[in-house]
């Protein structure tokens, strides 16, 4: 990152392109009535357009002390909840904030208020960078950051040059795992995803097939859809004769491995079941889930020192941090008429 982010606007500024004086753009955002409708309007259009708010939080305009990071998670607070990864994430950024100084903003909201409370946050001085993660093809998000100058880190695959990416090292994880697979005699094995529109989505795909061709597996793909009437049965009615499935979240093979039995299927006996992530929910089922557990933590720890060199200046570039391990446990056996 070697141009110079623009400045936040001032106060000053706001009131400039009002054409007003500064105690009116201040009456205006502290809701006193002295200032007429029309010129109240004004304010507000040329705040909206230097991205300006008043610096609610009252922090220190100088030294280390009060930064904040900020995470915007446009999902629902349902699903949120249910998603251990977001749970460790937070977890793994408490302490390396904590040792900065700094605090952790959070907020969920839904995809038609993103983009404002980035604006937002960033106007008030709220916070000091963003970590964003669940990056999209094409991600408003980014040209959003550059537009503010606002310090940011994807936390994922990289998607953009201009803002540095912590990445997995994830090139020898189908591998383990079909390799894994192959060695119980698995041949048709299929790949499901609840997140078609993300960025890492397509790039697992790829690696998938690719891990594939060298293992000789016939790959497959499929969509997991919550709508269904019941997922785990559209899910099994869709994938076919495939023996082995990989799963991007343990909640949702976690509800296959519990469900598919009520349907007909065992898991392991004609079903093996992989979770591409781990964590306390693959040993609550039964089978216990085969899963790839993420450095997480690491993760986190590698983005807040990456975006504290941000703030104070300095370039970085992209990183990437250890590779999944494959956890074997008891939801993968021996593919139906194979012998392990």
């Amino acid at each position: 990152m070697t141009e110079t982010p623009p400045k936040r606007a001032t106060i000053a500024a706001v009131a400039r392109r009002a054409g007003v004086s500064p105690s009116a753009v201040s009456h205006v955002f502290n809701g006193r009535p002295n200032v007429s409708a029309a010129t109240a309007e004004r304010i507000r259009q040329a705040a909206d357009e230097l991205n300006w708010r008043p610096n609610y939080a009252s922090r220190k305009v100088s030294g280390q002390g009060g930064r904040s990071l900020g995470l915007v998670i446009a999902r629902a607070s349902d699903t949120f909840g249910r998603d251990p990864f977001f749970m460790r994430l937070v977890a793994g950024l408490t302490q390396p904030l904590a040792d900065i100084g700094w605090s952790l903003s959070l907020t969920l909201v839904g995809a038609d208020d993103e983009a404002r409370v980035y604006r937002d946050w960033w106007a008030e001085q709220r916070v000091d960078a963003f970590l964003l993660v669940d990056a999209r093809t094409d991600d408003p998000r980014l040209d959003l950051v550059g537009q503010l100058g606002a310090p940011a880190v994807v936390l994922g695959a990289p998607v953009d040059a201009a803002v540095p990416a912590v990445t997995v090292r994830d090139d020898a994880a189908f591998a383990d795992v079909l390799g894994h697979l192959g060695e119980l005699g698995h041949r048709r094995v299929a790949r499901i995803n609840d997140a078609p529109g993300l960025a890492h989505t397509r790039a697992r795909d790829r690696r998938f097939a690719a891990a594939a061709a060298d293992h000789g597996v016939e790959p497959s793909y499929a969509i997991w859809d919550a709508e269904a009437a019941d997922p785990v049965a559209d899910l099994l009615a869709r994938v076919g004769d495939v023996t082995a499935i990989i799963v991007d979240s343990e909640v949702i093979a976690a509800e296959i491995v519990a469900h598919a039995p009520e349907l007909g299927v065992s898991v392991p006996g004609q079903l093996s079941v992989v979770a591409w992530e781990d964590s306390w929910v693959s040993t609550l089922v039964r089978p216990r889930l085969t899963a790839l557990d993420a450095p997480v933590e690491e993760s986190a720890r590698t983005a807040v020192a990456l975006l504290e060199r941000l703030v104070r200046g300095e370039a970085v570039t992209s990183q990437t941090v250890g590779g999944r391990r494959l956890m074997v446990r008891e939801s993968t056996s021996a593919a139906p008429g194979a012998h392990a």
